[in-house]
């Protein structure tokens, strides 16, 4: 853990040398001594929404179906121990990935429901998030509200729709029957994630889904809500669907397989998207170094120290009744 934390200040330190470089040191100095930190505590208060909501939706997909409520502390703890997972150990979410789906083991989940439960609310965070980054490179498309290159709003407006008509297709009760039925490992794969799919397709049915559907929300209003405070530190104040592709292009960079959680990639992304959308690239600099602080930097000790223990949450877990497959 201490050499991945290290490594990733190295990565973080490079690359934000690289780009003052690019920009200037002096026009650097001055954005971060112009820079107002009283919006530092907006940026701490959006981001402990951001994570109480992603707590509440792994809760949300733990009870699903009549399963026994694990209450809000433990789904924080597997949640910060996800993310401590995530920010040393694997890229692109695949520890977070794997550190939920033990833990869902452990409260005696079959192998199959686990899986089905993590892939599915984990697919739920991006359906959202890819109506709302859709529904803002169209606006910004049709010259409604806010401005951006055709190259920044194009790949959203084609890909969201391709994406969901493709999950629409494979969700249809029969095909998911007739893959489900075939017994090959790729075949059981395919069906696992067709599954997660359904119970996706499933949730605005269900009376409880608008629970997990408003966290979801929430979760990514209180990451963009620390980014707009970040710039509203250095001064800038962009249109909402700019802002919005601003931070769309920084998780584009957090599903690649980046190593220690998209580190130093993931900040030189938001960086360029914000030069994209008319921000000095000092300046953009200075406020994704406010942004990254709270959003990646700040709960990582927490996130590391809850990996630590992990166990113990594994074994309050397991104390936990599961009922039968939601499936």
């Amino acid at each position: 853990m201490v050499l991945g934390v290290a490594v990733a200040v190295l990565l973080v330190v490079g690359i934000g040398l690289l780009l003052a470089r690019a920009a200037g040191f002096r026009e650097v100095r001055d954005a971060i001594a112009s820079a107002d930190s009283t919006w530092f505590a907006v940026c701490f208060l959006a981001q402990v929404i951001a994570l109480s909501a992603y707590a509440a939706v792994f809760r949300g997909g733990f009870v699903w179906g009549g399963r026994p409520d694990p209450g809000f502390g433990l789904s924080a703890h597997v949640m910060l121990a996800s993310m401590g997972a995530t920010r040393v150990f694997a890229a692109g979410g695949v520890g977070a990935i794997a550190v939920t789906y033990w833990c869902f083991r452990r409260a005696r989940f079959s192998s199959d429901d686990a899986l089905v439960r993590v892939l599915g609310f984990n697919a739920l965070f991006y359906v959202t998030f890819g109506i709302g980054v859709w529904t803002a490179a169209l606006v910004v498309a049709l010259g409604l509200w806010g401005e951006a290159p055709a190259g920044f709003t194009a790949p959203w407006l084609v890909l969201v729709p391709v994406c969901a008509v493709a999950g629409a297709f494979l969700t249809q009760p029969r095909r998911v029957e007739r893959v489900t039925a075939r017994a090959s490992v790729v075949r059981r794969m395919l069906a696992l994630a067709i599954a997660a799919l359904s119970w996706v397709r499933a949730v605005p049915r269900d009376p409880g889904g608008w629970r997990l559907l408003a966290a979801t929300v929430l979760y990514w209003a209180g990451g963009v809500a620390c980014l707009w405070a970040a710039l509203r530190s250095v001064g800038v104040g962009l249109e909402f669907p700019e802002l919005l592709l601003a931070f769309a292009a920084g998780h584009a960079a957090m599903i690649l397989p980046l190593p220690l959680g998209g580190v130093g990639g993931v900040d030189a992304a938001i960086t360029f998207a914000l030069t994209e959308v008319g921000v000095p690239l000092a300046v953009a600099l200075v406020a994704v170094g406010v942004y990254r602080l709270f959003a990646f930097w700040a709960p990582t000790i927490p996130a590391l120290a809850a990996l630590l223990l992990v166990r113990r949450a594994g074994m309050q877990l397991t104390r936990i009744e599961a009922s039968p497959s939601l499936r």
